[in-house]
């Protein structure tokens, strides 16, 4: 399965696991479908280890079967509440080994796919049996692990050595001798080194030692178009979404990448089974016609067979009133009591049937594939929806014309946050003169705020705030530093949730009209719908829809907006 574990993922999931499994009781185990496992193990809590041999492994529930298989019925009479002593990653390999004493779990996720049970180093069954030149996975034969080249967390030292040595360029060298796969190019990018060089400096190769050391400190879980990852790519720019558990991670990419499969998977076998259909109905088809051919080519023998057949003077089944003949080859029945055009005719009516079934089938086919195409359609449009959100969508938020993020709070709770969490030394505060405004941010990122950014800043602080239901066609908004923003009022004031003290100079932006733009954006190779100011939106979308105060309600205008953008 494509962006399947690495070697690097399997490290930094038991790093964040280990311990939970550790001690813990394996009570169930089910085979959940050809290469999916599912293990129920508990310690403090139930947890369910999804095993998917072409390269997953996470914890999450999943809807077990009623009945067994043999293979689920093996495995649960040699681990069912057995204790799990240890947990480990074998060579920094796609590879695992749970160890419960005189017996051992080892899951393979690479290539194929295994799980192999091994009694005191004997291989006992595996799912699967594969002889390689260099191992087996056979029964009765000691298991070994795939032959390993080297491990970064013990051979690091060795890196500028080997990639001297083995001259196939750094970024080669790094994925496949190293078994680093895609993060060898986040390697290469944090040593600022070039990934095709064959050979590198002391200088660089230092570098190249402190990058690969730095990837194997994890900080949660970063989840990107394509993958996922437990280390920052900084040579990525499509970061969809940072979480702190890698674990939940894996598993909301796994389900968003198998989503619709089985329906897929339904449609593609009916397809099949049609086509079969159509196939046989040609052959038929061609057989009947031919048949019919056959009758008027030998219209006198078959002519004089069916008298005699009348006259009883040759053997043919009474009660069906059918004589067995063969002619070119080709046998078939014939009515007695009908002439030879007659017998002809029916074949020829045979034939007109196979090839209306025929029609059928293919109609059939049409309106599969046409509910495929709107299954794919309705995909698209979940995998919008459901697709990990980028941390700003939880606000208010535009980016503007400079390519400057601006966020603002919903409510209490999110204006508080936008300026604890989000507010740095080098953004703006920005805040409609009117109470009841949200908090508005103006992210730097290390970017120059221009003055156009103040300006849709300011459009979009009194655009969201109450001055847009009492009908304002203008209003004021201000923006300070960070440092001039606060929790402490005057002397014994209360400030509550979601408020915030300003203190100093308010640098105003005077007279700025009520007016927004909704339109559909590409962001980091992501479509989305941005509500922001209108030249922000303008200087972004293909299509958008300008928006003013009114009367109409906001689920009219939602659904209205969403049928424009095909949006739910």
């Amino acid at each position: 399965m494509k962006d399947s574990v690495l070697s690097l993922d399997i490290y930094a999931w038991l790093k964040e696991n280990k311990e939970k499994m550790e001690g813990a009781y394996i009570k169930k185990i089910y085979q959940i479908g050809e290469r999916e496992f599912l293990f129920k193990i508990y310690k403090e809590e139930n947890l369910p280890l999804y095993i998917n041999l072409d390269g997953f492994i996470f914890f999450k529930e999943f809807e077990t079967p009623q009945t067994p298989s043999m293979f689920a019925m093996y495995l649960r009479k040699r681990f069912s509440n057995k204790k799990i002593l240890s947990v480990e990653q074998l060579n920094f390999d796609r590879i695992i080994k749970i160890s419960m004493g005189e017996y051992e779990l080892v899951i393979e996720l690479f290539g194929g796919g295994n799980l192999i049970v091994v009694k005191d180093g004997i291989i006992e069954k595996a799912y699967y049996e594969r002889e390689w030149r260099h191992r087996s996975t056979m029964r009765g034969e000691s298991y070994e692990p795939p032959p390993s080249k080297y491990n970064p967390l013990i051979d690091g030292d060795k890196i500028c050595e080997i990639i001297n040595q083995e001259k196939k360029g750094v970024v080669r060298t790094i994925a496949l001798s190293y078994n680093l796969g895609r993060y060898a190019e986040e390697v290469c990018h944090r040593a600022k080194v070039d990934k095709n060089k064959k050979e590198i400096g002391e200088e660089e190769c230092e570098r190249i030692k402190m990058a690969m050391k730095e990837i194997f400190r994890f900080d949660g879980c970063y989840l990107y178009g394509d993958f996922f990852s437990p280390v920052e790519l900084k040579h990525r720019d499509d970061l969809v979404e940072k979480g702190d558990n890698f674990n939940d991670c894996v598993a909301r990419y796994f389900s968003w990448i198998t989503r619709g499969k089985e329906e897929s998977i339904k449609y593609v076998r009916i397809l099949e089974e049609q086509r079969k259909k159509i196939e046989e109905f040609k052959n038929e088809e061609k057989r009947f016609r031919r048949i019919g051919d056959t009758i008027y080519s030998h219209f006198q023998e078959i002519e004089n067979l069916l008298k005699s057949a009348r006259e009883s003077r040759v053997d043919y089944d009474r009660k069906r009133r059918k004589i067995k003949v063969k002619f070119e080859g080709e046998e078939f029945e014939l009515n007695v009591n009908k002439s030879v055009g007659e017998n002809a005719g029916e074949f020829y009516s045979k034939a007109k049937k196979m090839k209306e079934k025929i029609e059928g089938a293919m109609k059939a086919i049409r309106e599969i594939e046409e509910k495929m195409k709107k299954e794919e359609k309705r995909e698209e449009k979940k995998k919008r929806k459901t697709r990990a959100r980028f941390w700003f969508e939880k606000y208010r938020w535009f980016i503007s014309s400079e390519d400057i993020l601006v966020i603002a709070g919903r409510d209490a709770k999110t204006n508080e946050e936008v300026v604890k969490k989000h507010l740095g030394d080098k953004d703006l505060y920005m805040h409609a003169d009117i109470h009841g405004a949200p908090s508005v941010v103006i992210k730097s990122e290390g970017k120059k705020i221009g003055e156009k950014t103040l300006e849709e800043a300011a459009q979009f602080a009194v655009s969201m705030s109450k001055a847009w239901n009492a009908g304002f066609g203008n209003l004021s908004a201000y923006w300070v530093y960070p440092s001039q923003v606060s929790k402490m009022g005057e002397s014994g004031e209360y400030v509550p949730r979601g408020a915030w003290v300003v203190h100093g100079k308010r640098n105003y932006i005077h007279k700025i009209p009520l007016k927004l733009a909704v339109g559909e954006i590409e962001y980091r190779k992501t479509k989305l719908v941005m509500c922001g100011p209108v030249s922000a939106v303008k200087s972004r979308a293909e299509r958008y829809v300008v928006i003013v105060p009114g009367d109409m309600k906001k689920e009219m205008f939602a659904k209205k907006i969403a049928k424009i953008f095909d949006e739910d």
